[in-house]
């Protein structure tokens, strides 16, 4: 069951799974509850299990992540102003 939307900013696990140290912060982009492909990786989502594209907004890279390595919404910056510059 998909518990996020586009556009939301959120807090992630990156790599190595929920119990990995590593953590990022990045905009969802795509959300696949189908097998498929998404950030140029195959995917194997389903509505029990969907995956997310998201952009991380450090290094702008895209990543692929399934909903269990998303920690929750990333409330200080879903708000926030688009830079103009």
């Amino acid at each position: 069951m998909v518990h996020y939307d586009l556009g939301m900013t959120v807090r992630y696990k990156p790599v190595g799974g929920p119990e990995s140290e590593s953590e990022s912060v990045g905009k969802i982009t795509d959300i696949m509850t189908e097998p498929g492909k998404q950030a140029g990786h195959d995917v194997n989502a389903s509505m029990e299990n969907p995956s997310y594209e998201i952009e991380n907004l450090s290094t702008h890279k895209m990543t692929t992540v399934y909903e269990k390595n998303i920690l929750g919404i990333e409330e200080t910056l879903t708000d926030m102003p688009k830079k103009t510059w």
